[in-house]
């Protein structure tokens, strides 16, 4: 008798959901089913702070870089990810190491390591720099404060509100799931008609609340509610419309409200269900309590509820985006993680250690516990869910903490076949040097090719044509602006061979 795991199997198994059948990996086999293109895609970000980490520890050894080519006046080099294994423990580097049984080579094949992506000025400490919005930085510096007054939307705000990513919006009851702390996600007031001002979306951290937020129990086939958008319509137009006293402000308003209305009637009408799953019988905020912060088994198991309610949804199509900013550090630590440890990683190897340590248990215990859960899941066109998704991890930083220099991202899934996978590339240019090491500086770092190209490949990778999202004559996705910190290292690092690439698709990945 075969064994089949669909989707209900896993609602009903997922670990948070129900106590009656734990997640259990090895049901699912290890052979996953041919992919097929075609099924619906699915976007993660997923992102922690400070960065700081030294490239030998977060990256695979530099000897794997065994193919080059010339590319925007630079060679760039590529190689193939491949684990070593010991003692049960599987690594692409001393970062990227977790559990063989989940970090498996099926896996890491389905894996992209990327290096040497940059930010053109100083942005220092921020949370929209993830996704392509500077202007949410802490104003560290010149660079940092001169852009704050220009805010762009996140590409996940993009996506959630594109017809060529939701073509149908029949089963989504959240265009995107925004998770964790102050959150990264900017977007328009009035998203609908991408009007008004560019807001923050109001993060969720509470795992129970997310999960009632998505799955609703189907209304009553007889029961009928008149739309509440006819209610107000008339009203609406009346104030709008034959008020001479309105400011411009104001009508501004009150088109976001009604367009805040309009969506919320679209979510409930939405009809779709998962069959029988049984509501969580605890929240990821009852791990909340006076040591959480300095608790790393606790973090581990707030964020693994979290990763339990996207996998649930995806499998549900009740929502296909999701951005979760992760600010928590891993850490039994006590102490100004910020001053103590961030800021001495580069000149103390003991300070350093606690920023390794962290963010390797990040990837063990929150990144490699959704991919290898996304990809024990099958989707109905073939393949994994993990095959039609794309989850990246990203650092505010590179291996200096405040310098967004030789930024790392980390990603899982091919989006459907767009991106070619099992790659770690390396995109610095080695004749620039940034930070360089001496008697105050343990670390040396290059400047490279542009963020902003990155971010242009994941929505392209999702659907959307550059017309659609580039701006200001640049290629890519956000804001571009040479630094004016003489001393930061990206400056006077970018010219026309780095801005004039920036529409195509970063070298080694398009599949």
């Amino acid at each position: 008798m075969s064994l089949k795991t669909n989707r209900r199997m896993f609602l009903r198994g997922a670990a948070g959901f129900t106590l009656a059948l734990p997640f259990l990996p090895s049901l699912f086999g290890h052979e996953k089913a041919a992919h097929a293109a075609g099924g619906p895609k699915r976007f993660v970000a997923l992102a922690t702070p400070h960065g700081g980490v030294w490239a030998p520890r977060m990256y695979p050894n530099e000897a794997t870089l065994t193919q080059s080519a010339s590319y925007a006046g630079h060679d760039v080099r590529r190689g193939a990810l491949s684990l070593e294994v010991e003692s049960g423990v599987a690594s692409l580097s001393p970062v990227l190491s977790g559990d063989a049984t989940r970090l498996t080579s099926t896996l890491v094949q389905k894996m992209n390591v990327l290096r040497g992506l940059d930010v053109t000025f100083y942005l220092a400490h921020h949370r929209g720099g993830h996704l392509g919005n500077y202007a949410d930085n802490d104003g560290n510096g010149t660079d940092g404060q001169s852009v704050q007054s220009k805010p762009r939307q996140t590409i996940d705000q993009i996506l959630a509100w594109s017809s060529k990513f939701y073509p149908s919006l029949s089963s989504i009851r959240e265009r995107s799931i925004v998770i964790g702390g102050n959150g990264m996600s900017h977007g328009w007031s009035n998203p609908g008609n991408q009007t008004g001002e560019i807001q923050r979306i109001t993060p969720e951290n509470d795992s129970l609340a997310l999960f009632n937020k998505i799955f609703v129990p189907p209304a009553d086939p007889g029961q009928t509610r008149p739309a509440i958008v006819d209610r107000v319509l008339e009203d609406y137009k009346r104030l709008r419309d034959g008020s001479r006293r309105l400011s411009a402000k104001d009508k501004q308003r009150l088109d976001d409200h009604m367009d805040r209305v309009s969506e919320l009637e679209r979510k409930l009408n939405v009809s779709a269900s998962c069959g029988d799953i049984q509501v969580p019988g605890s929240s990821s905020i009852d791990e909340w309590d006076s040591s959480f912060s300095v608790d790393p088994e606790a973090q581990k198991r707030f964020w693994q509820l979290m990763n339990d309610v996207i996998v649930a949804a995806f499998a549900c199509d009740t929502s296909r985006i999701v951005t979760m900013n992760v600010g928590d550090h891993f850490s039994n630590f006590v102490g100004d993680w910020h001053q103590d440890v961030a800021h001495q990683a580069n000149v103390s190897a003991a300070q350093h250690e606690y920023i390794f340590e962290g963010n390797r248990r990040f990837f063990e215990d929150v990144y490699l516990d959704l991919v290898s859960k996304l990809d024990a899941l099958e989707d109905p066109s073939g393949g994994s869910v993990l095959d039609h998704s794309l989850v990246q991890w990203t650092q505010e930083s590179g291996c200096v903490t405040h310098d967004p220099l030789e930024m790392a991202v980390v990603t899982a899934g091919s989006a459907d076949g767009w991106f070619t996978t099992g790659n770690y590339c390396d995109y610095r240019n080695l004749q620039k040097s940034a930070a360089k090491a001496d008697g105050n500086n343990l670390v040396d770092s290059h400047c490279g090719l542009i963020y902003n190209q990155w971010l242009g490949n994941v929505l392209q990778a999702m659907g959307l044509d550059p017309a659609e999202y580039e701006t200001d004559g640049y290629g890519g996705y956000g804001l571009v602006q040479l630094s004016t910190e003489g001393w930061y290292g990206g400056y006077n690092k970018y010219g026309a061979a780095e801005l004039g690439v920036m529409s195509e698709i970063l070298p080694f990945l398009k599949a």
